[in-house]
């Protein structure tokens, strides 16, 4: 039985894209699917910088993924440790001449709860050290933040990729709230000079100027025992500047109330010895 040349051109056709298809089909699959297979890397070099009066400051993480029983941290494409660490490179920088400075991760983890949603967890905290070694500065900032992916795969890379992101988002905000305010002494500008309000160092040497003495209640200076300086009244004086001279007494006594009033407390006036006038005392009775 032969074919004709139409039929079988058309079958070749045919043949041919049935080829075509099935090499493209892994691609029209990706095509078809919404999660996307990249993602930006998290950068927070576009936020304002922290400048610390340190030497330098070191990045250590002490919370790897897998640390926390059920972590599932690890198949984000970017982990929350990376992203931290991100962070505190782009973020702390150290302006100072001497000190040192150590961000420290001690939590970063995304648990799978029941019922889909996802639990996240960040903390880490900043050590500032004087030159001798000992701790001079203290910051920690601690968030936490859930997710439910609804119809998506709570494990997929692009869900973590989405709260890993909403994460960072909290943890910028709280860590530079925590620094500026457990140490803003801290904190300088570009060039290193400590920023208004910061505590200065001061000269304390024999040749410093000396500010006057706060006096304290327990130890108050004895008061001046020298009388106050007379007021002198200048023009006519008033009333009550010039003392008024109480009447004076009389000397003889009252012939009514030869002892004063009865409610007064002064003692009366002795009074003087005068003969009598004549013609007032008579020679007494012999009858009596």
């Amino acid at each position: 039985m032969s074919r004709s040349p139409s039929r079988v051109k058309t079958l070749l056709r045919y043949g041919s894209l049935c080829l075509v298809l099935g090499a493209l089909s892994p691609v029209l699959t990706a095509c078809g699917d919404s999660e996307p297979q990249s993602f930006a890397p998290m950068d927070y070099s576009y936020l304002s910088k922290m400048h610390l009066n340190v030497a330098h400051i070191e990045v250590v993480d002490a919370a790897p993924p897998g640390n926390t029983p059920g972590d599932i941290s690890a198949k984000a494409p970017t982990s929350p440790q990376q992203a931290l660490e991100q962070m505190a490179h782009d973020r702390l920088i150290a302006s100072g001449s001497e000190g040192s400075g150590t961000f420290t991760i001690t939590k970063a983890s995304i648990l799978h709860a029941p019922g889909g949603t996802l639990l996240g967890e960040l903390e880490a905290h900043v050590d500032l050290s004087a030159p001798s070694g000992g701790r001079a500065g203290y910051a920690a900032a601690h968030i936490t933040r859930s997710l439910n992916p609804g119809d998506k795969d709570p494990e997929s890379r692009a869900v973590l990729y989405d709260l890993t992101s909403q994460m960072m988002q909290d943890m910028n905000v709280e860590l530079e709230f925590q620094i500026k305010k457990s140490l803003h002494d801290w904190l300088v500008d570009a060039s290193g000079a400590p920023l208004p309000g910061a505590i200065q160092q001061q000269d304390i040497g024999p040749n410093a100027p000396t500010a006057s003495p706060t006096v304290s209640s327990n130890n108050a200076p004895a008061m001046s025992t020298a009388p106050p300086a007379p007021q002198v009244a200048t023009g006519a004086a008033s009333a009550s500047t010039v003392p008024v001279s109480a009447p004076a007494k009389p000397q003889e006594p009252d012939a009514i109330f030869p002892l004063g009033d009865e409610g007064a407390a002064a003692p009366a006036a002795t009074p003087s010895v005068k003969s009598p006038k004549a013609g007032v005392l008579a020679l007494p009775s012999k009858h009596s």
